[in-house]
């Protein structure tokens, strides 16, 4: 068997064995594209309106005050948006304690709530192939598994995508589609190496990433291989007896003096008197990375300390970052998202094509062994 046989019968034998959840992670990783801006639009239309144009927002001190009424073991943080109407989250870890109308302090319910709920199994399901939104180890590792046959069916797809003949003509006939096809499986066969060749690189991407939330060695791979360690000065704070502290609003209105452009802010509330308090400020859409920064205030004089961007992180944190948004496109904006949503729902074609043109050899094979038969009768 030559080598090119050979690599056409892994293709052919793993492509059919995975097809099925290659083709759900394909799938629901469409329906994912636009995630975070579906359930921002959702949160929207549930956003608390002002009683009136006159009334004025509560003050970082006050939702402080009820942030504090409420139950929690671990600090609190606060988390607003640059939006009108935006209501206040209260967080404890990762975990939302509340939702408070901006304007009088009022726990609301959870805004979008419905399809946030929806997307979150969609996500489940895409990663974990559960329908409840619960994690699964089982459903992680066969969607692992799934990815790393994906990964091996993009390799030798490449392979076996090379022509026979290195000429202008031959590479033409693989990269550009037919104005008619003499049937479908002419027509099958042809889309899936064209397609198949201009979402290689996207789709090599797609996955290799997907195996960072599939596996732990890739993770603890890239932790021993880069620094892990931060480009972090030590600070000099005013003494907390210097007078009387700035209050928080006057705090972050000095945090974002130099970064109007913020979209979302976060910060913790601290549990005693400190000299200093941090600010995390994003500037983009939430899953670009490069544009979050942390500024951190003097609580005494409420000058602003240092500033920390993206470029000041570890090389580690750096690289876990952008592989998370990497794998949604995210990192790349709007562009990014609707070039991986595209790879994504254009990957569901090749395994259409795929299965189609295996179904149609082993028919063919059927019918030449029944003549086969009939001959030697």
């Amino acid at each position: 068997m030559s080598i090119r046989k050979a690599f056409f019968w892994l293709h052919l034998i793993i492509g059919c064995i995975a097809a099925l959840f290659i083709f759900l992670m394909s799938a629901t990783g469409a329906l994912l594209t636009y995630e975070r801006q579906i359930i921002h639009s959702a949160e929207q239309q549930d956003y608390p309106q002002a009683p009136s144009a006159n009334t004025q927002k509560l003050t970082l001190e006050q939702i402080k005050a009820i942030a504090n009424t409420l139950e929690h073991k671990k600090p609190l943080s606060i988390a607003i948006r640059n939006e009108q109407n935006a209501f206040i989250q209260i967080k404890e870890g990762r975990k939302t304690l509340a939702y408070l109308n901006p304007y009088n302090g009022e726990h609301i319910n959870e805004p979008g709530l419905a399809t946030k709920t929806f997307m979150r199994k969609l996500r489940a399901f895409h990663r974990w192939l559960t329908l409840d939104g619960k994690f699964s180890e089982t459903g992680r590792w066969v969607n692992g598994i799934a990815n790393i046959i994906f990964f091996v069916l993009v390799l030798s797809g490449l392979y076996l995508w090379l022509p026979k003949r290195f000429n202008k003509r031959a590479f033409k006939q693989k990269l550009t589609f037919a104005k008619s096809y003499p049937n479908t499986n002419a027509r099958d066969y042809q889309w899936h190496n064209v397609y198949g060749i201009y979402l290689a690189p996207v789709l090599a991407v797609l996955i290799a990433t997907a195996f960072f939330f599939s596996f732990k060695w890739p993770g603890n791979t890239l932790k021993e291989i880069v620094s892990s360690d931060a480009k972090v000065e030590q600070l000099k704070a005013s003494p907390l007896n210097n007078g009387t502290p700035k209050t928080l609003n006057v705090l972050f209105e000095n945090a974002i003096n130099h970064t109007p452009e913020w979209q979302r802010a976060q910060f913790t509330l601290a549990t005693k008197p400190m000299d200093k308090i941090a600010f995390s400020l994003d500037t983009g859409t939430g899953g670009e990375p490069q544009k979050r920064l942390t500024v951190t205030v003097d609580t005494q004089t409420g000058a602003v300390l240092q500033t920390l961007t993206f470029d000041d992180l570890s090389t580690y944190r750096k690289a876990r970052s952008y592989i998370r948004f990497l794998h949604t496109g995210e990192a790349y904006g709007i562009i990014g998202q609707t070039i991986a949503g595209l790879a994504s729902l254009l990957a569901c074609l090749l395994v259409y094509t795929g299965i189609m043109l295996s179904w149609r050899r082993w028919q063919n094979y059927r019918v030449r062994k029944a003549k086969l038969a009939l001959e030697t009768v």
